[in-house]
């Protein structure tokens, strides 16, 4: 009969990961949280150790910052968009290509290719499409004369902020096509050939055998999806820089900017952890109460 290792041989064994977890994210989380109550500035010429507390001061000032709240509401609803839009493409192209067809695997090839692409080579290719010498304005100014010459794309905020939410959703859909075709695969057949045989419609079989049978695995979907469209950076960088002005900041562009643009890490430090903490709220209540009783 096999005996319980001692305590100590487990926590030696554990000791690699541990030193590696408070290395890689506790030490710097704690770090952050320091630096965000104080008024640290590198450009100031001391170290984040050697600035001067400064209590909530940086918290106070997220309560009148404009530009943060413009920032955090365009992020909102650049996730609800590309989130919700991902989410219907991926599933009807899911159900679509559960049939057997020939060529079935080569279009399934097609569509995940774009996932396979790093971000910035996709802000690249949508930049370059829209772009003053790109095939969009060309293809535009053919169809509307010389009265289209005088018209930059990329600097107009509604078709800048389109273009980034354009990029997203050509990349991230084939995520929300592997999930929810793998669920819509996985529901056993003879559930639907016993619905078929009572004469139910294609349409009831969906949505009252397959959608239910998927709804958590949908929902975990959605979380994932929405963390990551949270957290969309390069393609704003690549395509507008945040621009004109600062018409198309997402929240991470900001934090980016204050900490790499402005040196202001103590600022940028606080909305980070402000931001973090909303996140981990939401995700619990999102997890408790969509999750736990989508699968209930």
């Amino acid at each position: 009969m096999a005996t319980k290792p001692p305590r100590s041989v487990n926590l030696l064994a554990n000791l690699p990961l541990n030193i590696l977890l408070y290395a890689v994210l506790i030490i710097p989380l704690a770090i952050m949280i320091y630096i965000s109550f104080t008024d640290w500035n590198p450009a100031k010429g001391y170290d984040w150790w050697q600035a001067p507390l400064s209590g909530i001061n940086n918290f106070v000032r997220m309560l009148g910052d404009v530009r943060l709240g413009a920032a955090l509401g365009r992020t909102i609803v650049f996730v609800l968009v590309v989130v919700a839009v991902e989410f219907l493409l991926g599933l009807g192209m899911a159900y679509l290509l559960l049939a057997e067809f020939p060529g079935k695997r080569g279009i399934i090839s097609l569509i995940i290719y774009p996932l396979m692409l790093p971000w910035v080579v996709v802000g690249m290719v949508f930049y370059l499409l829209f772009a003053d010498f790109g095939p969009v304005v060309n293809v535009l100014k053919a169809i509307m004369g010389e009265t289209f010459t005088k018209t930059s794309l990329l600097l107009n905020p509604t078709i800048g902020f389109t273009v980034i939410m354009l990029a997203d959703i050509w990349q991230w859909t084939p995520f929300m096509f592997l999930i929810l075709y793998a669920g819509l695969s996985a529901v056993p057949k003879k559930l639907i050939e016993a619905a078929q045989v009572l004469g139910a419609s294609s349409r009831t079989i969906f949505w009252r055998i397959q959608f239910p049978l998927i709804r958590p695995l949908a929902m975990i979907a959605l979380v994932l999806r929405s963390l990551e469209a949270f957290k969309v950076f390069d393609a704003v960088y690549m395509i507008t820089r945040g621009g004109p002005g600062s018409t198309t900041e997402t929240i991470s562009f900001y934090i980016y900017m204050l900490a790499v643009r402005y040196y202001d890490m103590a600022y940028a430090s606080a909305v980070s952890l402000v931001l973090l903490i909303a996140l981990a709220i939401v995700i619990r209540v999102f997890v408790k109460y969509a999750i736990e009783r989508g699968g209930a």
